[in-house]
C-alpha cells in the first residue's frame, strides 16, 4: 500500500542538532569576548583619531595631538596583533 497523494512527507529528515563538547563551548566563549575586546580598541581608536582632529599641531596643545597619534598607532597595532591571533592562531601562519 503507498502513501495517500495528500500525506506530508519530508524532503530532508530532520536531525538533531549535535552535542558541543566542553572544548567548543570554552573556544565560542573565548571567540566572543576576542571580538567584544576588537570592538572596545576600536571605539578607542574612533575615539582617539576624533580628539586628535580637533587638535592643530601648530596650537599650544601640540604634545597632546602628537600622544593621541601615537596612541592611534598602537591601538591600530593591537588591533591587529588581537584579531590575526585570535581568529587565526594556533598552528596557522600569520601576517604581521
Amino acid at each position: 500500500m503507498g502513501t495517500a497523494r495528500n500525506e506530508y512527507r519530508p524532503v530532508i529528515q530532520a536531525q538533531s542538532v549535535p552535542e558541543r563538547s566542553p572544548e567548543d563551548i570554552a573556544r565560542e566563549h573565548a571567540l566572543h569576548e576576542v571580538e567584544q575586546t576588537l570592538l572596545n580598541i576600536e571605539e578607542a581608536i574612533r575615539r582617539a583619531d576624533r580628539g586628535r582632529r580637533k587638535i592643530s599641531l601648530d596650537g599650544t596643545e601640540r604634545n597632546l595631538r602628537l600622544a593621541l597619534d601615537h596612541a592611534v598607532e598602537q591601538l591600530e597595532a593591537t588591533r591587529k596583533e588581537l584579531f590575526q591571533s585570535g581568529y587565526f592562531g594556533g598552528q596557522q601562519q600569520r601576517l604581521m
